[in-house]
């Protein structure tokens, strides 16, 4: 009697161990939606990630789960001086900002904190193409760094709002290279576009089908003479058990 009693009362702490794991996973997955715990303060992400930008490409723009925003607020996308690519150097209000690189489309917070800005495009400061003259600040180059603003009111920065990473933006004819946000970064000709090739690429491990080998016919006789004395020697062998 003893031993099963030791056997239950194991069985039964075992069971609550299994309860309290499964409890405290539940917990988890209830601190915020899908299961992702909500980061305490929210981090910008570019992608592609570069450093160094051309004028006028397009990125995107996301923030992933967090308690800095307020859901289903707007969101204002902006870019601004930071010159350096410095934490010290970063705007304090609206007028170290380009009102005119306001993303197009409305961004909205989700309950999550989260958001995604698809298609932001990337300018060269001051730019021809938003009619801004050349004197015209702040100032975004190959060389003049500057972030992204993103926030809940550009009007007002002591509202929720982040800062992405440094980066420089290139004009369009021509390509950043890799380097110091700030520092010595220049500008290189954009590579050439590949010329067209009329050559069939095929997958590793594929070969190209050229024809029908010389061998094909006969091994197509021989495997119909094969079939052929395999039914005649059938009918053979039922005759014989007749």
């Amino acid at each position: 009697m003893t031993g099963a009693r030791i056997r239950r009362g194991g069985a039964r702490r075992r069971a609550m161990v299994r309860t309290a794991g499964v409890l405290a996973a539940g917990a988890v997955l209830l601190v915020a939606p899908g299961g992702v715990a909500a980061a305490a303060s929210a981090t910008v992400v570019l992608t592609p990630a570069a450093g160094a930008y051309r004028d006028g490409q397009t990125v995107t723009v996301a923030v992933g789960p967090n308690t800095t925003f307020t859901p289903h607020t707007r969101i204002v996308i902006l870019e601004c001086a930071d010159p350096g690519g410095t934490a010290a150097a970063l705007p304090t209000s609206f007028t170290g900002c380009d009102g005119n690189t306001v993303q197009g489309d409305t961004v909205l917070v989700q309950a999550d904190g989260s958001f995604v800005e698809h298609a932001y495009t990337m300018y060269a400061l001051p730019s021809l193409a938003l009619a801004e003259k050349p004197a015209w600040q702040p100032a975004c180059s190959a060389t003049l760094a500057c972030v992204l603003f993103v926030g809940q009111d550009q009007n007002d920065f002591t509202q929720p709002k982040v800062f992405s990473r440094p980066f420089t933006v290139a004009p369009s004819g021509a390509v950043a290279a890799a380097g110091p946000v700030g520092g010595t970064t220049t500008a290189t000709s954009a590579p050439a576009a590949a010329s067209a090739s009329a050559a069939v690429a095929l997958p590793p491990a594929t070969l190209a089908y050229t024809g029908a080998p010389p061998w094909a016919p006969r091994l197509v006789v021989v495997g119909v003479g094969l079939v052929g004395m395999g039914l005649l020697g059938r009918r053979l062998v039922r005759r014989g058990e007749r």
